[in-house]
């Protein structure tokens, strides 16, 4: 069952209460006022995300080739210190 935000105007307090979509609640769970509305609320989209999933070889030759390009770097700024 889903679960619903309500909004109590006597209280001025909000309380979820899960029940199905064709119910509605008629009073406060927290102060039994009859001065209740449900909160509209937005769904997520729940459906499982695509990801790109790399096999270690990939990562670990961007590793090499991103260390190598480091340290290439260094090399250079160590001749021009010279």
């Amino acid at each position: 069952m889903p679960i619903y935000l309500y909004e109590c105007v006597d209280c001025e307090e909000t309380f979820k209460v899960r029940h199905t979509m064709s119910e509605t609640c008629e009073c406060c769970a927290l102060c039994a006022g009859k001065n209740v509305s449900r909160i509209p609320t937005s769904f997520t989209n729940l459906s499982k995300q695509k990801t790109i999933k790399k096999r270690t070889g990939d990562v670990t030759n961007e590793f090499i080739e991103n260390s190598k390009a480091d340290l290439a770097a260094q090399m250079k700024e160590l001749e021009k210190k010279r």
